[in-house]
């Protein structure tokens, strides 16, 4: 990275932002146990309405309403909406009696994961490209690793302190933790303008000369929809895995707390992918991410669905969960691919539809997909192979968009 100050403030503000905000986001699965505990009248998918309405306010927000709110307000700006996000979200769960509530805060969560996520993060430091130079993809996954950083975190930290205080404490705990790194992040991140920040940065994001598409003209290419259904298909099958697996484990005999480690695991191991998923694009280009990102992540799936249950040892379930958790890298995806079909133009346009869009309403799709056919079939076997065949169908979308690059048809 350059010695440019502003540039090297945006990756930090926006790797703590990205910390706080994704593991917010990613507890609900660690939670669902004890929803279920509470409100043992309501079936899992049910309860999990609360991830399925969260991520659909992701997928609207993401879509329509993250591209014109950048032109109006800085990123250190949402930051400070994401903290205020954060608190309605976690008060209404810590005070919550009766599940519609858990529900309702599911509305303010999805909007945080809208602007405190992936695609925000990557908008954080847009300005800088120009400085990052051929760092470009390394850094943009280092950003997106700090968000499996924050998941991992968060992961661990429920689970430990549920030994020692309710949940509805917990949540407490958690919200002045993302209120700080919200706050920390706004602290951080540059004031000025995008155009005042970064001369080179804002020349690379601005210039006419910047070869590409526009999002309209991107919209009008079988690309831009075999891409976001191909990106939707990957996020339901992740998503749907990482949201059941604590249930899963603990229908086997696990207890919550280890559960929870185990998810820790899988973001663990998640953020060393993500962060290796720059120079897995820069070796084997595009289609060699996605395949590393796929296979291993149906090989786990299918591990869990078959084998699994006929011997619930954890070392089997750690094995199962470093393969699953290369789904995490779904999120290098969204811009490698954005930028292979369509160029950098409309980069902070598009993005943020697959980014955010495809891949916060496949979250949407996951719990409810998944979980209804857990919950019909009385199996978590077939929810998993269920998503191990949305995942394959994802991979062809993303393959045949590929094969008709309008960027190639241009040149």
């Amino acid at each position: 990275m350059s010695q440019n100050s502003n540039a090297r403030r945006a990756v930090i503000g926006a790797c703590i932002a990205l910390f706080g905000n994704m593991g917010l986001n990613s507890t609900f699965s660690i939670f669902l146990p004890s929803f279920m505990a509470e409100w043992g009248e309501e079936n899992m998918a049910t309860i999990a309405l609360s991830a399925t309405f969260g991520c659909i306010m992701t997928f609207i927000c993401s879509t329509f309403l993250f591209a014109p709110l950048l032109k109006k307000w800085q990123p250190r700006v949402i930051f400070v909406i994401c903290g205020v996000l954060a608190v309605i979200y976690c008060l209404i769960c810590s005070f919550a009696n009766a599940i519609w509530m858990v529900i309702l805060a599911g509305l303010f969560g999805g909007v945080n994961l809208a602007f405190g996520t992936h695609a925000m993060g990557v908008a954080a430091i847009t300005p800088y490209f120009g400085d990052f130079g051929a760092k470009v993809a390394k850094i943009i996954a280092l950003v997106l690793a700090s968000a499996s950083v924050g998941a991992t975190a968060f992961s661990f930290l429920p689970g430990a302190l549920l030994g020692v205080m309710s949940w509805r404490t917990v949540y407490l705990v958690i919200m002045a933790i993302v209120v700080v790194c919200n706050a920390a992040a706004f602290l951080i991140i540059p004031k000025q303008a995008a155009s005042e920040q970064s001369a080179a940065g804002a020349a690379q994001a601005q210039t006419a000369d910047i070869p590409g598409l526009t999002k309209g003209q991107a919209l009008k290419t079988p690309s831009f929809w075999l891409v976001f259904v191909g990106i939707l298909f990957l996020s339901i099958s992740y998503l749907g895995i990482s949201t059941y697996m604590p249930s899963l484990l603990t229908t086997y005999g696990m207890t919550q707390s280890t559960a929870s480690a185990m998810q820790g695991v899988m973001q663990g191991v998640g953020i060393l992918f993500v962060f290796i998923g720059g120079t897995i694009s820069e070796k084997l280009g595009v289609k060699g991410l996605i395949l590393t990102t796929v296979l291993p992540l149906v090989a786990g799936a299918l591990i869990y669905a078959y084998v699994y249950p006929n011997m619930a040892v954890v070392w089997l379930a750690v094995i199962c969960s470093v393969l699953c958790v290369t789904g995490a890298m779904t999120s290098n995806i969204c811009p490698v691919i954005t930028a292979a079909l369509f160029g950098n133009k409309d980069l902070n346009a598009i993005n943020p539809i697959f980014s955010g869009g495809a891949f916060w309403g496949g979250a949407a799709l996951a719990t409810q997909v998944i979980g209804r056919v857990i919950t019909a079939t009385g199996s978590f076997a077939n929810g998993f192979v269920t998503a191990s065949a949305i995942c394959l169908a994802g991979t062809v979308g993303l393959f045949a968009a590929l094969a008709m690059n309008p960027m190639k048809k241009k040149s």
